[in-house]
């Protein structure tokens, strides 16, 4: 019998946003299927964020999140 463990989403956690070219950018996930993107780019997804300043907001969809595209980086206090 398969797995079914359901993956749970939690908030004020960072994830690591695959772009082109080898490239991230980090997002923090809020309430309401929300993700803040940071105002940040970076070559590796070890880059400690030092600030939280924002980019934009745009929601997200649950499936992306549990997909485990976008890996989690810190979990911080919200």
């Amino acid at each position: 019998m398969k797995n079914t463990r359901r993956k749970r989403i939690k908030l004020c956690v960072i994830y690591a946003i695959p772009l082109p070219k080898g490239k991230f950018a980090f997002g923090r996930r809020l309430k309401d299927a929300n993700i803040a993107i940071y105002n940040v780019i970076s070559d590796t997804i070890e880059e400690i964020l030092q600030e939280e300043e924002y980019q934009f907001i745009v929601g997200v969809y649950d499936d992306v999140l549990k997909s485990g595209d976008w890996p989690v980086v810190e979990s911080v206090p919200g």
